[in-house]
């Protein structure tokens, strides 16, 4: 069988407006080409490797992990000259790992490595030098070969067999005119060859899609002489497309296969592993659990004088019990330290939000500061017995002192045990067509009107095709004018690219090693901070645990206003303030809310003027139903409140569920109840019902429905009521809100 040809240099949009391509779709034409391994060698940044492993996987393919990385100081010139490096084996992985951090770490002007650093970290690797390698092309004739024959051996005491020359017949003059120097050198140095075809895109029709990439990133015009422009050959080609190409030295085509078959490592989604949490008493994380939280609650029921107070030790058991056999003691543990070192220190901190305020232990450790039971809040809506995901605290901190939070964490774990995580910036709908339209030179004017007609809502984005298929004013606009129809063109393939990286807003890595030795580090040149190169969900697939720190303005002004009435009151405390307060609700009924977090928009205020509430639940409830969706039912939230629309509970048996509410399904939690109480579901069970029907998938809400009725038929409701009741909860929990 005829051997296929394997591309060894392709990359991908992560190589930041470099390339049109996404990972999906790189593979795919691998796939599409039967090819059965591909590598990926983006530029200065192992940021989609995780990704890239994860899709070859899918589609049968055997990755190939790889990077180039500038090596800087090697030749009289100061000219930056790029290595490429792909992955044998796990070694070689950690190696990579290593010098891709290095290269964003170092304190050069640039990013790279120089020749010093790579000795130590070679093991596992093929490293390869062709095109992108200055020295060969740039040293003056006379002084070329005694500083080459240097440089290649200097190559070859480290990497010895695993050093590599690449050819690219790629119609570049400035590789063309030095390929028979560096054949010759290959046969006097004994390097073997292989060829590349520098991917950069996808098929040939999307050479002009790349063009007004590169002009995009040069904020430049596609009519203007002086820029860079893009390469006709540099997009994936077939097997026998490259045969062609190198008839002449059939050897390639076998050593980049040879290549293929010896690169056998690549990484794949592992169990996270929290960092150890040392305490005075040198117990174990579940002994520390237990003691700290029973006596925090034992505190809380004396502060608080609670008298059913056993209720509260049975949850405590109940959740620690869970906490411990999910092997999340630890976790528990370091958000407590976190959050009780920023109180200790006077650092204003969220009284809890999200899932986690449903979690008695969290209340109890301080990581929350609001009882879960007052608030009939249910532990399984932030915590699964029956479905293993890590817990995820979204903890507020004053924005001004958030910093000190994490220096805190940085010299507790380590500094190199600590890191940001990376976020990325693409290219979307509107902003690619105004992108491409200054490119195309169209003026701003009638190609802003255009990109206004795109729908825009961040909670659920729309791509720029599915908006032209909605949007009969966008396709009347694309068929009448010609230059908004090219405009289209182009942004249809770069819409989605990566454009820049940045820094996550809250999220934060907590490793139990060096963070390098799991992931590559990047460095925020905007904060002069390390970051991941891999952004939250890989980091988290790579085996490290997220902590959100979440900066909140409203915290420091509330903060400010606390050290103004303390002159006044020296005795006010913010966290005994009674919810009960008339002259609160009235000033809210009136829609007086500016600053007020959360109810301070024009249309919330309208809402509690319909509302006129009295009962912090109903301030709880707002909040919920003011989006897109549950919106609908504000009018009837408000009407029965007033007694202007009866209440329907749904079925007698929901009442105390829907109560609250007026018998309008708002939260999570109460999806979660009615399977509890109707159908016989565990709340974990319930979890699992709620999730489901988020999702959508047919088959997974099949089975559920089915489960539904047969359990509801167990209370004796039948099963056409029992269908109509699982319809009706299926419709409010695609967008219900946690409580």
């Amino acid at each position: 069988m005829d051997s296929p040809f394997i591309h060894l240099r392709s990359l991908s949009s992560y190589s930041l407006s470099e390339s049109t391509l996404k990972i999906s779709n790189l593979v795919l034409n691998a796939k599409k080409n039967n090819m059965p391994a591909i590598a990926i060698t983006d530029n200065n940044n192992m940021f989609g490797v995780f990704e890239f492993s994860q899709e070859c996987v899918k589609n049968n393919i055997q990755p190939i992990i790889g990077t180039s990385i500038n090596l800087l100081n090697i030749n009289s010139n100061n000219k930056i000259s790029q290595i490429t490096f792909l992955v044998k084996s796990e070694i070689g992985y950690r190696n990579l790992l290593h010098l891709s951090s290095l290269s964003h770490l170092n304190n050069y002007k640039e990013v790279g490595i120089t020749f010093n650093q790579i000795e130590n970290y070679s093991n596992g690797l093929y490293c390869y030098i062709g095109g992108e390698f200055n020295p060969l092309l740039l040293l003056k004739k006379e002084n070329k070969s005694k500083e080459i024959i240097n440089l290649i051996q200097n190559f070859k005491k480290i990497f010895k067999d695993n050093f590599l020359f690449e050819i690219q017949r790629i119609k570049d003059a400035n590789i063309d005119n030095f390929e028979s120097e560096f054949i010759n050198l290959a046969k006097e140095f004994d390097i073997p060859l292989i060829g590349s075809n520098n991917i950069k895109y996808g098929n040939k029709e999307d050479f002009s899609a790349h063009d007004a990439l590169l002009c995009i990133a040069q904020k430049s015009t596609i009519n203007n002489s002086e820029r860079d422009t893009s390469n006709e050959n540099i997009f994936f080609k077939s097997t026998n497309d490259m045969k062609i190409i190198f008839e002449d030295i059939p050897e390639i085509i076998l050593n980049n296969l040879n290549i293929a078959l010896s690169c056998n490592y690549f990484p794949e989604e592992t169990k996270p592993k929290l960092p150890k949490f040392e305490n005075t008493l040198n117990l174990s994380a579940d002994d520390y659990l237990k003691k700290f939280s029973r006596s925090g609650l034992n505190q809380k029921i004396k502060n608080l004088n609670l008298t059913n107070f056993q209720k509260y030790i049975e949850r405590l058991n109940y959740e620690n019990e869970i906490i411990i056999r999910m092997g999340f003691a630890g976790y528990f543990l370091i958000v407590a330290d976190f959050v009780n070192w920023a109180k200790d220190n006077k650092i204003p901190v969220g009284p809890g939000r999200g899932s986690g305020a449903g979690s008695l232990v969290a209340w109890s450790l301080g990581i929350t500061d609001l009882d879960p039971l007052e608030y009939n809040l249910l532990f399984e809506r932030f915590l699964n017995p029956e479905r293993v995901s890590m817990p995820d605290f979204d903890i507020d901190f004053c924005q001004t002192r958030r910093d000190e939070v994490i220096e805190y964490v940085n010299k507790k774990y380590g500094s190199e045990c600590v890191a940001h995580i990376i976020t990325f910036g693409t290219l979307a709908s509107r902003a690619a067509v105004r992108d491409i339209g200054r490119v195309l030179e169209v003026p701003y004017g009638e190609v802003d009107s255009f990109a206004k007609l795109i729908p825009f809502n961040p909670s659920n984005p729309l791509s720029l095709s599915d908006s032209i298929k909605s949007e009969r004013s966008l396709q009347e606009r694309i068929n009448n004018d010609e230059r908004i129809s090219n405009v289209i063109d182009v942004s249809l393939k770069i819409e989605g690219t990566h454009r820049h990286a940045s820094t996550h807003a809250a999220g934060v890595v907590i490793g139990h090693e060096k963070i390098s030795k799991v992931v590559p580090l990047y460095k925020d040149q905007n904060t002069n901070t390390n970051a991941t190169q891999f952004s939250m969900k890989y980091v988290e697939k790579a085996g490290l645990i997220k902590f959100d720190f979440l900066g909140l303005t409203t915290l420091s002004i509330i903060d400010d206003s606390i050290k103004l009435i303390n002159k006044e009151n020296k005795n006010f405390n913010i966290n005994t303030i009674p919810l009960n307060d008339k002259k609160t609700y009235d000033q809210l009924s009136k829609g007086d809310t500016v600053g007020i977090f959360q109810l301070e928009s024009n249309g919330m205020g309208s809402v509690l003027r319909q509302l006129q509430p009295d009962r912090f639940e109903e301030i709880i409830a707002v909040v919920a139903l003011f989006r897109p969706g549950p919106m609908d039912n504000i009018p009837s939230f408000c009407n029965r409140k007033h007694g202007r629309e009866k209440i329907n509970y749904i079925h007698s048996m929901l009442e105390n569920v829907l109560q609250e509410t007026y018998g309008i399904i708002v939260y999570q939690e109460q999806v979660m109840q009615i399977a509890q109480v109707l159908s016989n579901y565990s709340l974990g069970e319930a979890d699992l019902l709620r999730r489901a029907m988020g999702k959508k998938i047919q088959k997974e809400m099949d089975q559920q429905k089915s489960r539904f009725i047969e359990g509801a038929i167990q209370n004796n409701i039948n099963k056409k009521e029992a269908s109509k009741i699982f319809d009706l909860v299926d419709k409010f929990a695609g967008y219900g809100f946690n409580k």
